[in-house]
């Protein structure tokens, strides 16, 4: 490996000393390779980083989703090293990087592609494409009211719905916001989009999947409200009424490393599932654990 990046989360690291511990680690293992350091992301998108072998991404999933967005289409894989709280997109802990160093270097993995989800806003001019690896949501503003919103697959009208919001969510993102507005959790390699209303008035309106092929417009049907555009919720763009929105997937991929051990379904469990019935009674031993604790 000549040049490895390295995208570092700064409020996880105020006094750098992870950095400085896998650039020490890397250092151990690979000789002669140029190291870049980003912070936060800044700088990715810059042409001159097309080059780089792999990008080392340090925090939390909010810091790969951050990297996969802020990269262009520069086929780059990511490892992703959890120092946050979930990890769920996560490679490896940090306690494990010098194993999973070695790893890497034995070629003891794959890349696995994920799915992206390109936005445009066509009455805005010169149109901008927004691209989220989680999901693309429409909503509401915290004190607007509910709204009306008219959606649209491959030209032909699917339903009008009112209710706070949409979740346009991929199968990565499908265990993420989709999935605690009562979306299904679709299995990651999947090419499928699916549509999750927020608190809907009609009990009828309910999650659609569909193919990735498939083109998605929304319409805002409301005035006087306040209405936002949420990328991977991290970037919010404040929408105009009746605007519209399209969406479809993106010809970029997330291409994130995993190791020949990972086992999708045992993070799932420990990550997502179990966190969700740890506290669910009093007798529930996680949670008594943590009382005594």
């Amino acid at each position: 490996m000549k040049k490895i990046g390295i995208n570092i989360n700064t409020t996880k690291d105020k006094e750098g000393n992870i950095i400085n511990h896998i650039k020490n680690i890397i250092s151990k293992y690979v000789d002669d390779t140029n190291i870049v350091i980003f912070k936060d992301s800044i700088g990715l998108e810059n042409i001159k980083y097309k080059d780089l072998d792999i990008i080392i991404a340090l925090g939390g999933d909010g810091t790969i989703l951050r990297t996969s967005r802020n990269l262009n289409n520069w086929n780059i894989p990511i490892l992703g090293v959890n120092i946050g709280n979930l990890g769920f997109l996560s490679s490896v802990e940090l306690l494990e990087f010098e194993s999973a160093m070695k790893r890497f270097i034995d070629n003891d993995y794959y890349v696995e592609d994920r799915m992206m989800l390109n936005c445009t806003l066509p009455y805005r001019g010169e149109p901008v494409v927004y691209t989220a690896l989680n999901d693309i949501v429409v909503s509401k503003g915290t004190l607007a009211r509910i709204v009306k919103y008219e959606i649209h697959i491959d030209n032909k009208f699917f339903t009008g719905f009112t209710g706070d919001g949409l979740i346009m969510a991929t199968p990565t993102g499908s265990t993420a916001y989709s999935l605690s507005a009562g979306g299904p959790i679709i299995y990651p390699n999947l090419d499928v989009i699916a549509l999750t209303p927020i608190c809907p008035l009609s009990l009828s309106m309910r999650t659609i999947v569909l193919d990735c092929k498939s083109k998605i417009s929304i319409s805002i049907k409301s005035e006087h409200e306040s209405i936002f555009l949420t990328l991977d919720g991290q970037r919010a763009i404040k929408l105009n009424n009746y605007e519209e929105i399209l969406v479809s997937v993106s010809d970029k991929k997330c291409r994130l490393i995993k190791f020949n051990d990972y086992n999708y379904f045992d993070i799932l469990r420990r990550k997502i599932i179990s966190r969700t019935t740890d506290c669910e009674g009093e007798k529930n031993e996680n949670c008594t654990s943590r009382k005594n604790n």
